[in-house]
């Protein structure tokens, strides 16, 4: 039995297709790395690949360039720490081009009176206006991007934008 079931077990993995990758689409955003996990974020590969480097955030102000969505992971291709007591303010932190999570990258803020489309287009259906106050900024969970858009939760509204913050020095507007 156990013979039989190995068997069917191998037959079943030769059939089957190869899993497909999710399609990538082109992003060009920054974002800040918002895991504060000691151990740092993970940075991969491939979508759920080997592990490459890691993006120490603790207590630092870390951001990476996006350049493209994979299905909740985000494909990046630098990282900067931003630190006044550096030479230069800011050191490169890139393990090269590699893959994280989109649940642990996020922005500060949505800028004031900035737009939450139906869509990651100029012209889509309005969903939300962020507050022109700051200090009542609303949460913003990011999920993906698409050009220069990001897709995020405000709430219980999902949309996309392109009017938002990453800076943790200053206040955007």
């Amino acid at each position: 039995m156990r013979r039989l079931m190995l068997a069917l077990c191998a037959a079943l993995t030769a059939a089957s297709p190869a899993l497909a990758a999710p399609p990538i689409r082109a992003c060009d955003v920054k974002l800040n790395v918002a895991d504060q996990d000691p151990a740092g974020l993970n940075v991969r590969d491939a979508p759920d690949g080997k592990v490459i480097g890691a993006l120490q955030a603790k207590n630092a102000w870390v951001q990476v360039h996006v350049t493209g969505d994979a299905g909740g992971w985000m494909r990046i291709d630098g990282a900067i720490l931003y630190d006044d007591s550096l030479p230069d303010g800011e050191k490169s932190l890139s393990p090269g081009v590699g893959y994280v999570f989109a649940s642990k990258l996020g922005v500060e803020s949505l800028d004031s009176g900035a737009q939450v489309l139906s869509e990651p287009r100029q012209g889509a259906k309005l969903l939300l206006t962020a507050p022109l106050d700051t200090d009542k900024s609303p949460t913003v969970e990011v999920l993906g991007c698409d050009g220069v858009y990001i897709e995020v939760r405000v709430g219980k509204i999902t949309g996309w934008t392109a009017g938002f913050c990453a800076n943790q020095y200053t206040t955007c507007v």
